[in-house]
């Protein structure tokens, strides 16, 4: 049986570790606050994109060239770098392996990601890591974004998509999601607004610009989101740590009582054995 010392020594490391894991769920709903506030607002901006592109597209049919599901596909899966966060790269991973095909080219987010994608014998293009924090985006993007354009500009590619985990009412679900080219159909089925619109600029350089941003801004918001997603699991796993070492911590605390019971008896036991009292 350890001594009350030695137990009294492993509460307080379990208390040291406790308050690391407080620390790390604060961190974690501080960021999930702050992307909640900014997802709504990328989405509208969006909406705006779209609705840019719907009115050029019902005035100038002749622009919907691109076709969708032609040829191969770039794939872009957003994971994290970062550990303690449950199952998040696993099901990403697995949503990989059902959707990618031999010639497709995949392009991973997060170094986590890769090493439940090697495990799946899935090949990748390159990776890069995944932001820690809103800060972090803008350059992550800058420099992700060039580096995926240079592909999907190459003759043999007409369809980048986009996988990652979204949170909605508290549950998080796998999106996978076709950025270029846009849907075209659905865009046509709204109809035109009931102003034609006005521009000084040719039709093509405007939808072309316009396809640029929309797809600035849904990487952006994939960031955003896997962002999200990624500490809404890693809050998840710490609230299951942070229960479970305290329970850990009251077991430790009976034991530590019980064998310092134990302890006083044994040394009253040996002063009476001693024949100190008879003396």
């Amino acid at each position: 049986m350890p001594y009350s010392e030695d137990i009294e020594k492993r509460i307080k490391s379990f208390n040291s570790i406790e308050d690391i894991i407080s620390a790390m769920k604060a961190y974690a709903g501080v960021t999930i606050r702050q992307t909640e506030e900014i997802v709504p607002n990328v989405r509208e901006y969006e909406k705006n994109i779209l609705s840019v592109i719907r009115d050029l597209i019902v005035t100038y049919p002749d622009l919907t060239s691109m076709e969708r599901n032609r040829g191969n596909k770039i794939i872009v899966a957003f994971g994290s770098s970062q550990g303690l966060c449950g199952a998040y790269n696993e099901k990403v991973a697995d949503a990989v392996a059902e959707v990618i095909r031999d010639k497709d080219v995949l392009f991973v987010i997060g170094r986590r990601l890769t090493s439940s994608l090697l495990l799946r014998h899935i090949a990748f293009e390159s990776y890069s890591d995944s932001v820690l924090s809103m800060s972090g985006v803008q350059p992550a993007l800058e420099k992700t974004i060039v580096q995926i354009m240079a592909s999907y500009r190459k003759k043999e590619f007409y369809n980048l998509s986009f996988i990652f985990t979204s949170v909605l009412e508290n549950k998080a679900q796998i999106v996978i999601e076709q950025i270029l080219p846009p849907y075209f159909d659905r865009m046509l089925a709204m109809g035109p607004d009931n102003i034609a619109p006005l521009a000084y600029l040719n039709a093509g350089v405007i939808f072309s610009s316009a396809l640029e941003e929309l797809l600035y801004i849904n990487f952006y918001r994939c960031y955003v989101e896997s962002l999200r997603s990624e500490n809404w699991y890693r809050l998840r796993s710490m609230d299951g740590a942070s229960e479970a070492i305290k329970k850990y911590i009251e077991e430790l605390s009976s034991l530590q009582k019980y064998t310092r019971q134990e302890e006083i008896t044994e040394e009253m036991l040996e002063i009476l054995g001693s024949g100190m009292f008879y003396r």
